[in-house]
């Protein structure tokens, strides 16, 4: 079941419609010219095909459209200049270094600006080993803008006859992420708990959602048709997206002491069934995401509210059985965590009702926010390209390093009697990225996936003979290839070198031990090439930027806990600040822990107190899911708002300051601000304790004093552990610091 279900997650997404798009887009081109007789045209028409589908990546249509454009003017010229530079090498190792250094620092703009640049990079060394007169080069050229066009044209009709199809697809693989993420902080509640390894899986986990609702939100907050609700769909679909990011805030609110809650509660028998419920509502997410994936209405599972109000009920029988002073705060924890179940359940419900995209539930949508203060704009400004030129900018070594490996890949193909100079510039190409941990990852993956797609190709080879039968394997091959591009590189290279064999089949006819021989040398050459780069112009390793990174997300924090704590001052709130500040602090923790997991792939001497590193984005993970926590009690806030939370806040926003202060750059000292804080708000709850035993010594189960102490103590204790992680993130950066 397992291997079904993850099979329909990856045939659904967006990932498989982005390789379908781009193998027809190459295909179609080169199969009608070759069926008239012109197969070198139909390779010049995929070539341009190719280039410009690799920059349609998923994101906002007029975003796709530019990158296409961009791509397609970059390609004729390249394919243009580097026709007319083949007659004399020295210019082309020229223009192999400039360009390699030139479409490499385009990557500044962002991740379809470094496609642009890669799809300008690609069809310059796929042309560097033909030869051609003027003439010639002038005609390839515009047969290669020729494809680009037609695979541009083809992209935007698809667009046109399903413009939600990718959001849909898009939505749903957030939900799928959301799913695993639940899934992940079930396994605090398993019998014996890795917390260090689970945290770990958490923080993976927090890292994907933000990633892909990240996209989401740049799709719909950018794309005017949506943002002007022009119809019942596009309103849908917002609903969605925004009840998808409260559900996953409201999945963070379930943050506890967990070790304190195994020892006060694990003899009730109760955590079990918690986290078997938990993991029934990851299985609705799942089935949420899967629909919008497939485009079809998703149904609740009927036997989970039944669960849910046999949840409710040992619980209650629980608490009357086992309860006593000992263990009174666990069950207050688990009474909490209770009814955040239940809201998740009433979400997911919800969300299950939206999938069938029912014209009267957009009725119920009115825009009272501007989105479009939740997207960053896209300017191509010259100030950040200039401000980028600088050995500090790990965009330019980066950009060094692909101009000088390209260059020693290009003389190396030269010397060598069997070198192809494309491959292996091309295997270059591939593998360096501007971060190590990538680099190495892609490298490794590039060699492991050559060789076995190899292997597979030469099986097939053998065994297939029927030349119908193997273009039908080579455009298996292709799809697979660019739909695991972004998804699993190793399954893309193994498919990839697969399908490349088999066309080298058709193009030349014969012995394809040859042609298989020559491509895993290129391969290991380029590889070997890419790796001696990545040392002889390092990157900025991450110990040297991932300070900013971490005073960042303490800011963020810092500020969305201000906001939060509000509402329990007696201070107004608007949606727009909660809304903008929670979205702040999450998009800095997930930049933290990317950095945090590619520091963890670098060379042992680069990861400089890791350990503390570790404990401050673990830190910086639990304070944001306690601040969420405290958010969704904010309608206690009507009852509960008091002054006497004012000390509590004041210290926990003085040390968070205290602690970003710490990991500046300036040199003056900080002092560390008093752990030893008297807090109001105790006195009173101790009052509360005393009467409350005193109830239940008199077997008085639920009362007023009940509930105010349940619920001002729930309050409290948020406001504790934020506290408690705020001092901890100072000592901890002191610690760094020192």
């Amino acid at each position: 079941m397992e291997y079904i279900r993850e099979y329909k997650k990856y045939s659904s997404s967006y990932y498989v419609s982005e390789g379908v798009r781009l193998t027809a887009g190459v295909m179609i081109p080169l199969l009608a010219a070759s069926y008239l007789g012109q197969l070198q045209a139909g390779i010049a028409l995929g070539l341009g095909a190719m280039c410009v589908g690799l920059t349609d990546n998923t994101g906002p249509i007029h975003h796709r459209v530019n990158g296409m454009v961009a791509t397609l003017l970059l390609i004729f010229v390249l394919t243009l200049v580097t026709g007319l530079s083949m007659q004399h090498s020295w210019l082309l190792a020229v223009l192999i270094s400039v360009m390699g250094f030139a479409c490499s620092m385009i990557g500044v703009y962002g991740i379809r600006a470094a496609s642009v640049g890669s799809a300008g990079l690609l069809v310059m060394i796929l042309s560097i080993d033909e030869r051609y007169d003027t003439e010639q080069v002038v005609r390839n050229a515009l047969l290669v803008s020729a494809g680009g066009v037609f695979y541009l044209v083809m992209s935007l009709l698809l667009y046109r006859l399903r413009p939600y199809r990718l959001i849909q697809q898009a939505l749903g693989d957030s939900l799928l992420s959301t799913a695993d993420y639940l899934r992940s902080r079930a396994r605090f509640y398993e019998d014996e708990v890795d917390y260090d390894k689970t945290y770990k899986l958490v923080l993976e986990q927090q890292v994907q959602v933000h990633n892909k609702q990240n996209l989401v939100r740049e799709m719909l907050f950018k794309t005017r048709d949506i943002v002007r609700e022009s119809t019942h769909k596009s309103r849908i679909l917002m609903m969605i997206f925004l009840d998808s990011v409260d559900l996953f805030e409201r999945i963070m609110t379930s943050q506890q002491d967990y070790r304190q809650l195994h020892e006060m509660v694990d003899e009730s028998g109760l955590i079990p069934e918690f986290r078997d419920y938990i993991g029934r509502l990851a299985a609705e997410a799942e089935s949420i995401g899967l629909a919008l994936q497939e485009g079809r209405t998703s149904m609740p599972d009927p036997a989970l509210r039944e669960k849910l109000i046999a949840l409710d009920r040992d619980f209650r029988n629980a608490r009357t059985s086992v309860m006593d002073d000992s263990n009174i705060e666990g069950f207050i924890s688990l009474r909490h965590i209770l009814d955040s179940l239940k809201d998740l359940t009433h979400r997911l419900e919800t969300l299950h009702r939206y999938t069938s995209f029912d014209k009267k539930i957009s009725d119920n949508f009115s825009r009272q926010i501007d989105y479009t203060k939740f997207v960053s704009p896209s300017d191509f400004n010259l100030k950040l390209l200039v401000n980028n030129l600088s050995v500090s900018s790990n965009i330019f070594r980066h950009s060094v390093r692909v101009s000088l490996a390209l260059l020693a890949g290009f003389f190396l193909s030269r010397v060598l009697p069997f070198g192809h100079g494309y491959w292996i510039l091309l295997t270059i190409l591939v593998i360096l990225k501007p971060a190590y941990s990538l680099t190495k990852q892609r490298n490794v993956e590039r060699l492991t996936g050559t060789f076995f797609g190899a292997v597979l190709g030469a099986l097939i080879l053998w065994l297939v003979r029927d030349d119908r039968l193997l273009v039908s394997v080579m455009i298996l091959g292709m799809i697979i290839a660019y739909s695991m591009i972004r998804l699993k590189y190793l399954v893309s290279v193994v498919a990839m070198t697969a399908y490349v064999l088999i066309a080298f089949h058709f193009l030349k006819p014969g012995d394809f031990t040859e042609v298989l021989r020559d491509r895993l040398i290129d391969t290991f050459a380029g590889s070997a090439i890419a790796f001696i780069a990545t040392f002889a112009v390092p990157p900025k390793w991450e110990h040297e930027q991932i300070l900013e990174l971490l005073r960042h997300a303490i800011r963020a924090n810092a500020s969305y806990f201000s906001f939060i704590s509000k509402p329990f001052l007696g201070q107004p709130l608007t949606n727009l600040d909660y809304k903008l500040n929670r979205k702040e602090a999450f998009v800095r923790l997930a930049n933290l822990s990317d950095a945090f997991q590619r520091m963890l792939n670098e060379p042992r001497r680069q990861q400089k107190k890791i350990q503390v590193i570790h404990q401050l984005v673990v830190s910086n993970h639990m304070l944001a899911s306690h601040i969420a926590t405290l958010s969704s009690y904010r309608k206690l806030a009507d009852t509960y708002a008091s002054e006497k939370f004012l000390p509590i806040v004041d210290a926990s926003c003085g040390h968070l300051k205290c602690a970003e202060e710490l990991l500046s750059e300036e040199a003056y000292p900080v002092k560390l601000l008093s752990a030893e804080e008297n807090f109001v708000i105790r006195d009173e709850l101790r009052q509360l304790l005393e009467i409350r035993l005193a109830e239940l010594a008199a077997g008085s189960l639920e009362t007023a004093t009940r509930r105010k102490f349940s619920e001002l103590k729930t309050l409290a204790d948020q406001f504790e552990y934020i506290n408690k992680i705020s001092i901890e993130i100072e000592k901890l950066a002191a610690g760094l610091r020192a």
